[in-house]
């Protein structure tokens, strides 16, 4: 999943002493937990139980249906005409022959027709975009589901098994075996012991309706929702977006248009197919509630279909990704791809720092700057005072300034989440873009401004610190650093996960040295970020920069190049093609993700410790 931010500057302002930095706050709003669902989401999964509990209490306090004879054999009430509660309490009405019976049907001709008229798929074309890929893969993950639970699961579906280990049988087909006239096996599923006439009973019947209107209802409502919410102004979302201002606000205040105008994003034939199915499923689902199936098989239903839409469509939403747009990288300085063309002394940012921006020394080899292209307000750099290479390893004296600033940030920082995020790039693959030696801190609880919670949760927390460190993509070394650790400790930490790179790259490479002798100062042997928190050190190899950003209709719109930032768990975007590109497809920064190291496929999902 892909959390948006806009990026607008620093917010440090220098004093003749130095910056005034702003103690992090803890009075951010709460943020939604990743493996929950989103309150929007919640609050429409809310629909089902109440329309069963309605079906259910409605069922109860009617007179004509409490009068009327019920049958736990057929779950149903009488389908005489004359005795039945209502038209729609007769399996043979036509609504349940014609939509529900054939709801997987309706459901899947609904979500293609959105999906090949809706002109994010591709302009209403056949072509198989990336969107429409990823779709038609999540279709098919829900349909494998809805085809498990009930019709083969390795033999008979779910359901079937489900009802036979609670003690159900098929009464005729038991009474035909003691005759010695029938096989046992005929009976395993209802179909079978219905077309030998017999009768399901005797165990719990999960209710295949409620399963199947539920499943069905969920899963357009996931696909569909996100053009549903763009067309309507007055639908909660937890989208940010960018104002003309340059203002970060919800999503629900994009639209300047009327409830229904849309901002331009109108309801196709095939969103309005989409909701058509969505509202029968939702009438068939009370008509099934108050006539059909005791209120414990309904609730089983409910959850049986509500655990596949979690595995489908919240699980995957493990490991998240802040995108971030910042504008003012777009005039950050690179260095010349053509070496020709680099001058004979380049400028040097760090030889002369402004006195503005100047804030304090660290030590007697090191001191603190201002950047200039802040990508959080409280943006700072440490940085040698005597010019040393960037592409050259990294010195003790690099990593115990960087952990001084860690701990002296940490003894103001009282919050559990908050603390600094350090990082350092390394090698013409990991975004480096200056020649003179620095790292990077960003403040951690900066990184969430502007990021909505729920129940003091954050939906985002930096990538280095925590428990999806070994889900991402890309193979990652890491080892935990302590409080009190000396200079030279955390020093060590960094030459073992820097070789265990090194040798990483060379096998892959195709070398098969026992072992990487490290040199401190000597030109690095790969490109790579470094990620420093005050628990975690990581190292991750680099191969590329980045990768194309795909648009709309899957062309390229740019280049999305990542730096250290991505082991906090963020990307940055320079213009705004790219971060629209990126907010309606995700599934493009995983594909860059994918490319820009060792891909864990290959190492393992325990990262590259092994090696």
């Amino acid at each position: 999943m892909v959390t948006t931010r806009r990026s607008a500057g620093s917010s440090m302002e220098p004093t003749a002493t130095g910056p005034t930095m702003r103690q992090p706050q803890n009075s951010s709003p709460p943020r939604n937990p990743p493996l929950l669902p989103t309150p929007t989401e919640r609050l429409t999964l809310a629909v089902f139980p109440l329309v069963l509990i309605f079906g259910t209490l409605f069922s109860v306090l009617s007179p004509e249906t409490r009068s009327a004879h019920y049958d736990p054999l057929t779950q149903s009430h009488s389908q005489d005409p004359s005795a039945a509660p209502s038209y729609f309490a007769r399996k043979s009405n036509i609504f349940n022959v014609v939509f529900v019976k054939r709801g997987w049907g309706w459901t899947t001709f609904a979500f293609y027709f959105f999906l090949l008229t809706h002109p994010s798929g591709g302009a209403g074309g056949l072509d198989m975009t990336p969107r429409r890929l990823r779709a038609m893969l999540r279709w098919a993950a829900v349909t494998a589901w809805w085809f498990l639970v009930t019709q083969w699961c390795f033999g008979p579906p779910m359901i079937d098994r489900g009802f036979r280990w609670t003690g159900g049988k098929c009464d005729v087909a038991e009474r035909d075996v003691l005759q010695g006239s029938s096989d046992m096996g005929e009976a395993f599923t209802a179909v079978a012991c219905k077309a030998a006439g017999g009768k399901w009973n005797g165990g719990h019947d999960i209710s295949g309706h409620v399963f199947l209107l539920v499943l069905g209802t969920c899963f357009l409502a996931q696909e569909i929702g996100w053009a549903v919410s763009r067309w309507s102004s007055r639908l909660a979302e937890e989208r940010c977006i960018i104002l003309p201002d340059g203002a970060v606000k919800s999503a629900n205040i994009e639209a300047e248009t009327a409830a229904g105008q849309g901002g331009g994003y109108a309801l196709g034939i095939g969103t309005k197919t989409a909701l058509g199915v969505v509202g029968m499923n939702l009438w068939m689902l009370l008509m099934t509630a108050i006539y059909f199936h005791t209120w414990f098989e309904k609730l089983t239903g409910l959850l049986t279909a509500l655990v596949g839409v979690y595995l489908v469509y919240i699980v995957p939403r493990g490991l998240k990704f802040q995108l971030r747009f910042s504008p003012a990288l777009a005039n950050k300085p690179k260095p010349p791809q053509d070496a020709s063309l680099t001058p004979k002394k380049p400028f040097d940012p760090f030889a002369n720092p402004p006195p503005a921006l100047y804030i304090a020394d660290v030590g007697p080899s090191h001191y603190l700057v201002l950047n200039k292209f802040a990508i959080v307000p409280e943006h700072f750099i440490l940085a040698t005072k005597e010019f040393k290479q960037q592409t050259d390893v990294l010195e003790e004296a690099d990593l115990e300034a960087t952990l001084a600033c860690i701990e002296a940030f940490e003894s103001e920082d009282k919050g559990e989440d908050g603390g600094l995020f350090a990082f350092f790039n390394c090698g013409e693959h990991s975004g480096a873009s200056q020649p003179h030696r620095h790292i990077q801190l960003l403040p951690i609880d900066r990184m969430r401004d502007g990021l909505e919670s729920e129940n003091g949760h954050h939906p985002w927390n930096v990538l280095a610190d925590g428990e999806h460190l070994e889900q991402t993509p890309f193979v990652v070394f890491s080892e935990p650093i302590t409080p009190g650790m000396s200079g030279a400790e955390v020093y060590g930490v960094y030459l073992r996960l820097y070789g265990q790179a090194c040798k990483a790259i060379g096998e892959r490479n195709g070398a098969h040295a026992p072992a990487v002798q490290v040199t401190a100062g000597a030109p690095s042997q790969i490109s790579y970020n470094m990620a420093m928190t005050k628990s975690r050190l990581v190292i991750c190899p680099r191969l590329a920069e980045g990768g194309p950003v795909c648009g709309r209709n899957g062309e390229d719109v740019g280049r999305l190049a990542l730096n250290g930032t991505v082991l906090a768990g963020t990307a940055l975007v320079k213009n705004e093609a790219e971060w629209d590109a990126l907010r309606e497809n995700p599934a493009c920064l995983a594909d860059v993700l994918r490319g820009i190291g060792l891909p864990r496929d290959v190492y393992g999902d325990e990262g590259a410790n092994k090696l």
